[in-house]
C-alpha cells in the first residue's frame, strides 16, 4: 500500500481543476468539511467555506490563514436549516461568482432531520435555477 507521503500529485494531463474551479462546502468549520476545504485550497481551487456558527466559521478561516491557505477561501455564515439563510447565501454567492463546480454538504453527517434534508433540496434547486 502506498503511503500518503509518497503519493504523487496528478499530472497536468489528469488535472481537471484550476483556480477558477469553485467549491462550496457546507458545515466546513470542523471535521470532514474543514479537511475538504484545506485540501481544495491546497490544490488551488476557489472555496466557499460555510458554517452555521459565525464565530466557528471565522475560527476556521483564521486556522486557514495560519496555514497560508486563506487567499482563495471565502466564508459565509449559513444555517442550512433556515430557508432565509439559504436565500441570503444564494444572493451573496450570485453577487461574486458566475457558477460553482462542486457542492459538498457535510451537515447531514451531524444532524439527521427532515428539515435539514428539505433545506438541502432547497439549496440544490435554488442553484439549479441559478445555472
Amino acid at each position: 500500500m502506498e503511503s500518503s507521503t509518497t503519493r504523487q500529485q496528478p499530472s497536468i494531463s489528469t488535472k481537471w481543476w484550476s483556480k477558477d474551479t469553485v467549491a462550496i462546502v457546507t458545515g466546513a468549520n470542523k471535521g470532514i468539511g474543514y479537511a475538504l476545504v484545506k485540501r481544495f485550497a491546497k490544490l488551488g481551487l476557489t472555496v466557499v467555506l460555510t458554517a452555521r456558527d459565525e464565530s466557528k466559521g471565522l475560527e476556521a478561516m483564521e486556522s486557514l490563514k495560519v496555514l497560508g491557505l486563506d487567499h482563495n477561501v471565502r466564508f459565509f455564515q449559513l444555517d442550512i436549516s433556515d430557508p432565509i439563510s439559504i436565500s441570503s447565501f444564494v444572493t451573496w454567492f450570485r453577487s461574486g461568482f458566475d457558477s460553482f463546480d462542486i457542492l459538498v454538504s457535510t451537515l447531514h453527517l451531524y444532524i439527521q432531520s427532515a428539515c435539514i434534508h428539505l433545506a438541502h433540496i432547497l439549496l440544490y434547486h435554488t442553484f439549479l435555477l441559478f445555472k
